[in-house]
């Protein structure tokens, strides 16, 4: 067969296939490319079967050890410790509401740590009210490593 101006014998070829020889390692011999081999083999199936595809991890190979790093920081929101409960939020307690009856303008700072979740609901301009603010503030300076 000829491709790119060369020769490629097909029984040759399926005789190093069958010897277990890469498509590479046949190109090379014959001075084409890894792809030519690839697509006679295709058209050519009878000659050249599939070779069986091997796994190639290996199958008794051991995990690594996950990392003992304490100053790990979770990467996913839901892996956070939880806020911890003020006074303040035992005062809101009360008047919280769960998230589906909060209204816009009203807090949405988590007052309890269990389920259903109950927030805030002070009136708001923002996101959170002027006290639940300022606790976000603050929980953002200490973990960007600045002084309270």
């Amino acid at each position: 067969m000829t491709i790119q101006h060369r020769t490629v014998d097909i029984e040759a070829a399926s005789k190093l296939w069958k010897d277990d020889l890469s498509a590479s390692q046949i190109a090379k011999r014959f001075g084409v490319s890894r792809n030519v081999i690839v697509g006679i083999a295709f058209r050519n199936r009878a000659f050249l079967p599939a070779k069986q595809q091997f796994r190639r991890s290996r199958p008794n190979k051991a995990a690594p050890a996950p990392r003992k790093d304490e100053t790990r920081r979770p990467s996913h929101p839901h892996e956070r410790e939880p806020v911890s409960v003020t006074e303040y939020d035992k005062k809101r307690l009360p008047f919280a509401k769960r998230l589906e009856d909060l209204l816009p303008g009203e807090c949405k700072w988590p007052v309890n740590n269990g389920s259903p979740y109950l927030f805030c609901a002070a009136k708001t301009d923002g996101k959170y009210c002027q006290h639940h603010q300022s606790r976000a503030l603050a929980s953002h300076r200490i973990t960007k490593g600045g002084q309270v």
